[in-house]
């Protein structure tokens, strides 16, 4: 009997968790569910395959037929495991859908039927047959011949032409032409510009991720002209704001943090001066190709240059392993610097030909450890950084009665010169002994030498990089890189980072996966759109704010949120972009927000971390330091959330509740979760009810006791628009239930709602 129980625990344990493994490849693979309009035309069997079959293999087949478990033997992950079949022989025979079994079995013709869960509509069941009947492409792969076409990332982009719409005063700029032109092709219309006061919002906490006080919703309300908007863009992209809201995103690309992670998680004391470089990059519209170069290669651009040298902090960001310090960790942190430059830059997984050749890119295992060897030669290191540390003035006063003349004051700047330390990256020599390949990624199982190099596949990938091109100190081989990762040829750099751009702005990518541009990527929502920002971008010189400005003040942009019911049928992910998503803020930006309002927000920049407040128990688990246990709820550590320390081990929990990432890997997109912890931390969150506390002062201050004046500002402040009659009447009743501590329990309900942590 307890055997018996025990199998069938065991069955319904099984079971659970192929269901989990199904539901997991659905989150993390299947972006796009099927639908009968098409963002674009299918006009080859690979767009077939990419547009509706892939989607529908991942959703359904890869959670038992994949990474994780092969059921029957089958792995559906390729196309030659699908035709090579599993236990029951050959799941595909090309060409042939009625003689396939995997077409029997999602028809139910033979038992038992596919996917055992959920039966595949009809249209999904067409996709299968025409895609079989067609002769199974798989990504690019001509199944003819043999040969492989070029994916279309790896082609360079061309600049297309912008289509035409004469007399369409919907279209500001290129970006709304291409957009109307999808939207026309499934017969969609673009939604109505949405209100001003939910514009500037929007665009407030878009750009600096803080929101507008209400004397400047006040302002633009106000200020009819035909450019208010654009004063607006260029009033933010000029805020030193700005470099902070961006520059997290970045940070969170390359895996930023204030300590290295793994079992001692030790502290890195001098990295915040990568995190401040990053800031000022952003403020100053640094080229992003620069950006790049200084980043990837800083000491062999500018090897005199303080600025040059912090930005090779990039290279040091990742997690280490100063535990375990041997050939096996060495080998990596080497393929933590060639995974996270892939897929940041290039947006290809060069990370999966570590073991083996790429399952579906056309990366070599040999380019995978040809990029290896340009960071073989590297070490971090702590470099003094040549700085301004003070300036003093000096002021004198001529009081000669004969000096009539703008000479009554002679001011004289000194500039006191100090060296500051920094940890930065650079070569141990200019020379380094060779590479190889590791067969199956064992750091003790050498293979094959290798010469350092770049992707084969790419334009100018093929290229050796010799000692010839060796500088006094350095290798030469990480500048190589960056100029070949920067070069206009390139047909990847810009490409990524228009879609990042765009994402950050639009919610979604033009291409979703957007740190995977390769064949288990999605393809883009508007290729032609992708491209024509991707050339624009090189031929403006690589500058983002620019950029900013075009995606801006477009009419996609600037669309209302609604939902329209009949659209949502047809393009219920809006890949169209006929209205803007409801967006939640990310972690960093809800905490600022509620800075902001309570008047207490510290806009001092730059400097080492601060260390807020944590739970005394949290504490005592992890390696926090001295600095944690003198945390204190004040001035010093109300500053933005970008300056608050990043420890791995433990994250700020009023960060870390809103899907703030440990950045263990690069992070191309936040985890968006809804739980009840969220709702807890604000409401009982000591320090969120402290800010409340102090709010409630500033209204005091501001208003006096008048209680509507009280509530019509509060809802400016956090919503930035006025409250309707009804909840002015309910906030009224509210706050006489709440007895002496009534404006700061308002202040509280008011953080806790929807509207204050999501963007419209």
């Amino acid at each position: 009997m307890i055997t018996k129980i025990i199998q069938s625990r065991v069955i319904v344990l099984v079971s659970l968790f192929v269901a989990f493994l199904g539901l997991t490849a659905q989150i993390s693979l299947a972006h796009t569910p099927v639908s009968k309009t098409s963002v674009a035309p299918i006009s080859t069997e690979s767009d077939l395959f990419t547009r509706e079959v892939k989607p529908l293999l991942q959703k359904y087949c890869v959670g038992c037929h994949g990474v994780d478990m092969r059921l029957s033997g089958l792995d559906f992950r390729s196309r030659a495991t699908a035709l090579h079949g599993g236990n029951r022989g050959a799941a595909l025979i090309a060409g042939s859908a009625e003689k396939s079994l995997l077409y029997k079995l999602i028809t139910g013709q033979r038992a038992p039927a596919m996917p055992p869960s959920h039966k595949l509509t009809d249209s999904e069941i067409q996709s299968f047959k025409r895609w079989i009947d067609s002769g199974a492409s798989w990504g690019g792969q001509d199944v003819k011949s043999g040969s492989k076409q070029i994916w279309w990332s790896f082609k360079p982009p061309v600049k297309p032409k912008v289509p035409v719409f004469k007399g369409n005063a919907w279209v500001h700029n290129p970006i709304d032409a291409f957009v109307l032109s999808s939207l026309k092709s499934a017969n969609i219309s673009p939604s109505p510009p949405t209100s001003r006061r939910a514009l500037i919002r929007r665009v407030y906490l878009d750009l600096i991720g803080l929101p507008p006080t209400p004397e400047q919703v006040h302002a633009f309300e106000q200020d009819r002209s035909s450019n208010s908007y654009a004063k607006v863009v260029d009033q933010l992209l000029d805020s030193p704001a700005y470099g902070e809201r961006w520059g997290r995103h970045w940070l969170d690309l390359v895996r930023y943090a204030d300590s290295g992670g793994f079992e001692g998680d030790k502290d890195r004391p001098l990295i915040w001066k990568y995190r401040d470089y990053v800031i000022g990059s952003f403020n100053r519209d640094q080229p992003y190709n620069e950006f790049l170069k200084q980043q990837i290669a800083g000491d062999e651009f500018e090897p005199d240059s303080g600025e040059a040298l912090i930005a090779t902090g990039y290279l040091a960001c990742g997690p280490l392993d100063v535990v375990e310090a041997n050939a096996r960790s060495r080998s990596n942190e080497l393929d933590d610097l060639v995974s996270t430059t892939g897929s940041v830059v290039l947006g290809l997984t060069i990370g999966c030909a570590r073991c083996h050749d790429h399952k579906y890119d056309p990366i070599k295992q040999t380019d995978y450890y040809r990029m290896s060897a340009i960071f073989a030669p590297t070490e971090r290191r702590e470099s003094d950084i040549p700085g301004i540390a003070a300036q003093c003035k000096i002021n004198q006063q001529n009081s000669s009665k004969h000096d009539s003349f703008d000479l009554a004051e002679q001011i004289e700047t000194i500039q006191i010169r100090r060296e500051s330390p920094a940890l930065t990256v650079s070569d141990k020599s200019r020379s380094f002994p060779v590479s190889h390949v590791l067969v199956r990624g064992d750091a003790y199982h050498l293979g094959a030498e290798v010469q350092p190099g770049f992707i084969c596949s790419l334009p100018g990938g093929t290229r050796i990089v010799s000692s010839s091109e060796a500088t006094p100190a350095t290798t030469g081989r990480r500048k190589a890189l960056a100029e070949w990762l920067t070069s206009n040829e390139n047909p990847l750099t810009s490409r990524v980072w228009i879609n990042r751009v765009w994402r950050q702005h639009f919610g979604r990518g033009l291409v979703n996966t957007s740190s995977n541009f390769g064949i288990s990527g999605e393809l883009p929502s508007h290729p032609e759109l992708l491209d024509w920002l991707a050339t624009e971008f090189q031929n403006q010189g690589w500058r983002l704010k620019p950029l900013h400005r075009l995606m801006l003040l477009s009419s996609t942009y600037q669309q209302e949120s609604n939902i329209r019911d009949a659209v949502q049928k047809i393009d219920p992910q809006n890949r169209l972009y006929w209205r803007m998503p409801v967006r939640r803020l990310e972690a960093e930006a809800i905490r600022d927000s509620i800075l902001t309002v309570a008047g207490t927000l510290n806009a001092e920049m730059g400097g080492p971390p601060v260390y807020p407040p944590i739970d005394p128990s949290l504490r005592a688990d992890t390696f926090q330091g001295p600095n944690w246990h003198d945390g204190n709820d004040d001035s010093s550590t109300w500053r933005r959330s970008v300056y608050v320390k990043v420890k791995r081990s433990t994250l700020l929990p009023e960060l870390e509740v809103f899907d703030c990432p440990e950045i263990t890997n690069s992070v191309a997109q936040r985890n968006i979760t809804t739980t009840p912890l969220q709702a807890l931390t604000l409401l009982n969150d000591p320090i969120i009810i402290h800010q409340a506390r102090l709010f409630a002062e500033r209204l005091q201050k501001e208003c006096g006791n008048d209680r509507l004046k009280q509530i019509v500002l509060t809802y400016r402040h956090c919503l930035c628009r006025p409250p309707s009659a009804r909840e002015i009447s309910l906030s009224e009743t509210y706050m006489r239930s709440r007895g002496a501590n009534a404006l700061q329990d308002f202040c509280h309900a008011i953080f806790n709602l929807n509207e204050f942590v999501y963007v419209p």
